[in-house]
């Protein structure tokens, strides 16, 4: 086979003129600057999208010739709105018709799509990893029609030439998966499903990690890992881990279960390609499970590590109350499975000034779970969290990064450790519950997973659930970098079990295993349930019982949970089939109780634990009451130990971004989270679409100041304290101040591994609203994500 480079791969783009269409300036220059704290005033005065007025459909239209074009929107500060947010129709956009900086970049990302041409876009030439020899050698896919499968020769110069066949959804017509009758065809809007590939190798429709632009690669095996390599025409060869457990990679995509169908009235409905038409279109197949919504840009602190760039973007990113109740109902809008958890992110949500107001009114609206995404400080102060609980706030997401000030002073500029522990008492306090979402780097602090989880059980009282977030890495990193850092969910199965009882292959599942569940649930009670049918890579962990001991027992040693929600699926099947959309009869109850009987363990079987003590903590999953205030205090509970991987251009895959259930609401309508924070990346353009330039935001509101103090008294709207009190800038000391170094000591005994003393409350975890994701900056600097438990402002 003659040497293939990979800028002399043919597809029948060119790539200079493409090259002119895509603004860098957010992939590139975007983040070094605001990463040296410095706005460039071309980019801030720069127009990113005129003013629209809606035709008759709702969809936006270019405003008369000579209309003028501003870039801070002043309808934003007015609260007068376009349109109707939850009423956003737009057309995809074509390079014939695209205006904006952010349709440019959408058609943009299009001029390599192979998956988009069919086999026509194939062969794909590029260079490959050869596992044989460990080189890196040209080849091609290729598409053998008499056989309906996809082969990649390679042209090895040590091993010869030789093909592999791979397992395939992008171009075959008979695509695995299908078999099953329970798989749906089509979203609601005619998109043919690709269903998930369940073998390994296999093609994946990725993102070049340079330009973004939709590009075929594959995920192999190299002993026990999985990884990910691919070629890009224009920036050439990549390369990445995916899992470092194969066996475990592989058992958690067969206990994937079938699709849902997307929603009903999506915002695009003729998308051209994923992800360069969100959002949502018809070609997304998941519903909203957990709604996100960012409040603010603004924050109470100046981390060095922060990816969102609070406080220093150069304008404010504000929604108003009368937007955030139209966003709210767009979510709400949804069909057939309307959003029910919200989750308000940041910058640091809790300083909007109307931000109890909103808590309450997404209450109002039906949303049964509150949630933010929150760096603790405002909490600190017990009249803001207990106006938090009145509201209806649920759940905190906590940035905790340690039990060390010496930690916060390196990542957050200034000593928080103190905040922390009384945020969390507060919490207690008033029946608030935490998520610790620790953000985990390989060879930098992944020793943390076992201090973190062991904090957990002994404040399961207040602490639900623990979602470690493996880091995300935005802009250039080399190959020998990548590898050192990139921590996966396999890393984190054998950490957990290694501070656990858990089994890593026995007690480790996706978190779509548990969608059978809300089915179930659904024909219990007639209610519509929100189902987690994400990609079976996104995210998975385990749940463990702790009794009131304070000992974690994993709930899959216990129970056969394939066995519990395959035979819950199959109900479910049965009750569909038998009478759609009607309830399940007595006999069905009955049938689902046998289910638990006989997937218990009885050869493992704790005398404590029994299945109607699990049925008791699945309640608890639906029910946000249960297992709550002093009625729980001689229960068992129940801690979830979660990894959520979001993916950064070098480990996209579309077919994961598809069945995306953590979609932010925007002003410009729903995106999934891995597009407007990672991936495309689309935060930047939409930030500025309702935007204003700090020095306009702050003259329009004097009383408000831009940067809060990170004093907990400094944000009290409704004693007028916004971060102008003389007092603010005082040392802050909670209400513990007689032992609070005494407390800290004995704390900081958990991190070098000593146990915790009697009486005493281990607090912590790490990670947050202003941390929740990591990543490396245009030089391949790590740069902390400012996010949350399952999004935020930028897990990255």
């Amino acid at each position: 086979m003659p040497e293939v480079k990979p800028q002399r791969v043919e597809l029948e783009v060119d790539a200079q003129a493409c090259a002119e269409t895509f603004d860098r300036r957010f992939h590139g220059e975007f983040h070094q600057v605001c990463h040296q704290h410095v706005v460039d005033d071309a980019a801030r005065t720069d127009v990113n999208r005129d003013l629209a007025e809606p035709d008759d459909s709702g969809a936006a239209m270019l405003p008369p010739d000579g209309a003028a074009a501003v870039s801070f929107d002043p309808k934003q500060r007015s609260g007068v709105l376009h349109r109707p947010i939850h009423e956003i129709k737009r057309k995809a956009a074509t390079e014939a018709d695209a205006v904006t900086e952010i349709e440019k970049y959408k058609v943009g990302m299009r001029k390599y799509a192979p998956v988009q041409k069919g086999v026509k876009g194939l062969p794909w030439k590029g260079l490959f990893h050869c596992t044989k020899c460990d080189d890196t050698v040209p080849g091609q896919f290729e598409y053998e029609p008499a056989e309906d499968r996809i082969y990649l020769s390679f042209n090895c110069g040590n091993c010869g030439e030789y093909r592999e066949a791979y397992n395939d959804v992008l171009f075959v017509k008979n695509k695995p998966g299908y078999q099953d009758p329970k798989q749906p065809r089509k979203t609601h809007k005619g998109f043919i499903i690709r269903p998930i590939v369940k073998e390994l190798p296999k093609t994946v429709e990725t993102l070049c990690p340079e330009c973004s632009c939709n590009i075929l690669g594959r995920y192999y095996l190299r002993g026990k890992e999985v990884l990910i390599d691919k070629t890009c025409p224009e920036h050439g060869y990549f390369r990445d881990k995916i899992s470092t457990d194969a066996y475990l990679y592989i058992k958690s995509t067969r206990m994937a279960f079938q699709d849902e169908a997307g929603v009903l009235e999506p915002q695009v409905e003729k998308a051209y390609s994923c992800p360069s038409d969100c959002g949502l279109c018809n070609q997304h197949i998941s519903a909203s499970c957990l709604a996100q919504m960012d409040l603010t840009n603004r924050c109470n602190l100046t981390c060095p590590v922060c990816f969102a760039n609070s406080n220093t973007a150069g304008y404010v990113s504000e929604p108003t109350y009368e937007m955030v109740v139209e966003m709210l109902q767009m979510l709400r809008n949804q069909h057939p499975y309307p959003a029910t958890a919200i989750q308000f992110t940041g910058g640091e949500p809790t300083i909007h000034p109307e931000f109890h107001k909103i808590v309450r009114k997404a209450n109002e609206m039906g949303f049964s779970h509150v949630q933010i995404a929150t760096n603790g400080i405002t909490h600190a102060n017990p009249d803001f969290a207990e106006r938090s609980a009145e509201a209806g706030l649920h759940t905190l997401y906590l940035q905790f990064d340690g039990l060390d000030d010496r930690i916060y002073k390196k990542v957050r500029a200034e000593p928080l450790l103190e905040k922390k522990l009384e945020c969390i008492e507060n919490c207690r306090k008033f029946g608030l519950k935490i998520c610790f979402v620790p953000t985990i780097i390989k060879n930098f602090n992944d020793d943390q997973v076992a201090t973190i989880f062991k904090f957990a059980v002994q404040n399961v009282d207040v602490v639900s659930a623990i979602s470690y977030q493996p880091v995300v890495f935005t802009g250039r990193i080399n190959r020998r970098e990548l590898e050192r850092k990139r921590y996966t969910l396999g890393d984190l199965a054998h950490d957990l079990a290694k501070c656990s009882e858990a089994d890593p292959h026995r007690d480790f599942t996706p978190l779509s295993f548990l969608t059978p569940l809300s089915r179930i649930l659904q024909t219990l009670d007639g209610k519509p349930k929100i189902r987690p049918s994400c990609h079976s890579d996104c995210a998975f962990g385990t749940y463990f019982f702790v009794t009131p001991e304070r000992e974690a027992i994993p709930i899959p040693k216990l129970f056969d949970v394939a066995k519990l929600f395959g035979g819950m699926n199959e109900l479910h099947a049965k009750i569909a089939k038998t009478r759609p959309h009607g309830r399940a009869t007595t006999m069905d109850k009955l049938a689902l109780v046998w289910n638990f009987l006989k997937s218990y363990r009885w050869r493992e079987m704790d005398t404590r634990i029994t299945p109607f003590t699990f049925m008791h903590a699945l309640k608890g999953l639906t029910d946000k009451h249960v297992g709550r205030g002093d009625s729980g205090k001689k229960t068992f509970r129940t801690l979830m130990t979660a990894g959520m991987h979001f993916m950064d251009r070098y480990n996209y895959d579309i077919e994961r971004v598809r069945r995306c259930i953590i979609q932010y609401a925007t002003p410009d309508g729903v995106y999934p989270f891995c597009t407007i924070n990672s991936g495309p990346t689309y935060r930047p353009f939409i930030e500025k679409m309702y935007s204003q330039a700090n020095p306009d935001w702050q003259r329009e509101n004097p009383n408000i100041a831009l940067r809060p103090s990170s004093h907990p008294n400094a944000v009290m709207p409704w004693a007028n304290r916004n971060g102008f009190q003389d007092d603010e800038g005082e040392e802050w000391v909670g209400s513990t101040q007689g032992d609070r170094n005494d407390r800290a000591r004995r704390a900081l005994k958990v991190v070098s591994g000593a146990a915790a003393m009697p009486g005493v409350r281990i607090l912590g975890g790490s990670g947050g609203c202003c941390g929740s994701g990591g990543g490396a900056n245009k030089h391949g600097h790590y740069s902390e994500g400012n996010g949350n438990g399952h999004g935020g402002c930028g897990c990255g």
